[in-house]
């Protein structure tokens, strides 16, 4: 694998640390799940994914990095409670959800420091509470809920901007990093990757980090997209103020006074000039 194939599965870890991220604050609003059965699984990915990159980086030498003892720990869980139901496997008790993301960030970043020499150096590991699938039981979203956000946010979205003629091409989609397998180096010019965008900023920034490691896989650039911290915070205080709802849709002003009301808030909290 190369170094952006690796990426991929840094990526797929650090997803799943965002998931457990996003229970710690939502935990009440899915309490009709199985919370602890699900949280098992994110784990199984979590420890798969990352013992993949240990794998491939150092093949023959998983007695000399498991000397450290954040890395021993984490082969523990993948050949001892995952890959394997050994009967000497010893549970480790948590008091919070907190306390597993804690330790799953700490481990994916001994990871990476372990494993830099084989990884892109633009890589960043940027965490946002969120998971997909929870965030649309959480908050309710049916399909046709999301289509009518995804339409009100891209009025364009569907339609067919380019007329196709004698200059236009149709291309593959290159949908996930492990196709490149099979794709020989005569046929890549042959395929495209999609950067899409999500429901809400959180799941933007997953969709396109993913995007753009497919890009790279694909291309062979060195493509990425990070987050801008501050820009984020500023759309979680508009969620606060009732701005934009959890899927940033604006509010719209019921009527005058409403709207009056709604400038006095963007101007007091700075998002607009007095």
């Amino acid at each position: 694998m190369n170094k952006w194939e690796l990426a991929r599965y840094i990526l797929d870890a650090k997803k799943s640390v965002d998931s457990v991220l996003y229970l710690c604050s939502h935990a009440e609003e899915l309490s009709m799940i199985d919370l602890r059965s699900e949280v098992n699984e994110i784990k199984r990915k979590f420890y798969v994914n990352g013992c993949i990159v240990l794998d491939k980086c150092f093949p023959k030498n998983k007695k000399d990095i498991c000397k450290d003892t954040t890395i021993k720990s984490i082969y523990y869980e993948r050949d001892k409670n995952y890959a394997h139901k050994d009967d000497d496997y010893k549970l480790k008790e948590y008091a919070t959800m907190d306390e597993i993301a804690d330790e799953m960030k700490s481990q994916l970043q001994c990871i990476v420091d372990t494993c830099k020499d084989f990884l892109p150096v633009e890589l960043t590991l940027d965490y946002v509470a969120f998971d997909s699938k929870f965030f649309r039981i959480a908050s309710g979203i049916t399909k046709e809920r999301e289509e009518q956000i995804l339409n009100f946010k891209h009025p364009n979205r569907g339609k067919q901007s380019v007329v196709p003629d004698e200059y236009t091409r149709t291309f593959k989609v290159f949908n996930d990093t492990e196709d490149i397998r099979n794709i020989s180096s005569n046929e890549k010019n042959q395929y495209a990757t999609i950067l899409s965008v999500g429901i809400c900023m959180e799941e933007t920034m997953q969709h396109l980090q993913d995007g753009v490691v497919k890009c790279n896989v694909l291309y062979g650039l060195n493509m990425w997209v990070s987050i801008n911290q501050s820009k984020l915070n500023e759309i979680k205080k508009l969620r606060e103020l009732g701005m934009i709802d959890n899927c940033d849709m604006p509010y719209i002003p019921k009527n005058k006074k409403d709207e009056k009301r709604v400038i006095q808030i963007l101007k007091k909290e700075g998002f607009l000039n007095e």
